[in-house]
């Protein structure tokens, strides 16, 4: 029996390790056709991106929203804190804001783009007005992603 249970944690712990890479290496491609930075820096509140985000080599997690490239925003009321928020000054480049819901691209016009889940497939969408106001061009890869409108 305890052998039995032994192999469910380790094949457990093997998907979850599996799941964290595979979300790390898709994001990291998804932030790289945001930005040409070698090494790009991310704000996010969220515990679990914060795990997964500290074991890459390219992406550096900033404090603070102001010291960021992109910010990942994964609920509604950081969302809101960050669109009342004057701690980033509007005369300077703003981050990029990036979220992992549908409905924050409808809610603010800042946010470029969205990867989120719906009816179990994942789902990846940018905004092509306003990735031009970020001066941001898209690889090929990822202009399939890219609608004019919601």
């Amino acid at each position: 029996m305890k052998k039995i249970i032994i192999l469910f944690i380790y094949l457990y712990s093997g998907l979850y390790a599996l799941e964290r890479e595979s979300t790390l290496k898709m994001y990291h491609g998804i932030f790289s056709a945001l930005t040409s930075k070698a090494m790009i820096s991310i704000y996010t509140t969220d515990e679990e991106y914060i795990k997964v985000f500290t074991a890459s080599k390219r992406i550096i997690l900033a404090q603070k929203p102001e010291e960021s490239d992109i910010m990942l925003i994964t609920d509604r009321s950081t969302l809101n804190n960050i669109l009342e928020s004057d701690t980033i000054d509007q005369d300077t480049k703003r981050p990029i804001l990036f979220v992992t819901d549908y409905h924050f691209l409808k809610y603010s016009e800042d946010v470029v783009g969205a990867f989120y889940w719906r009816k179990g497939r994942s789902q990846l969408l940018f905004i092509h007005k306003r990735l031009e106001e970020h001066n941001i061009t898209l690889p090929v890869l990822y202009q399939k992603f890219m609608i004019d409108e919601l």
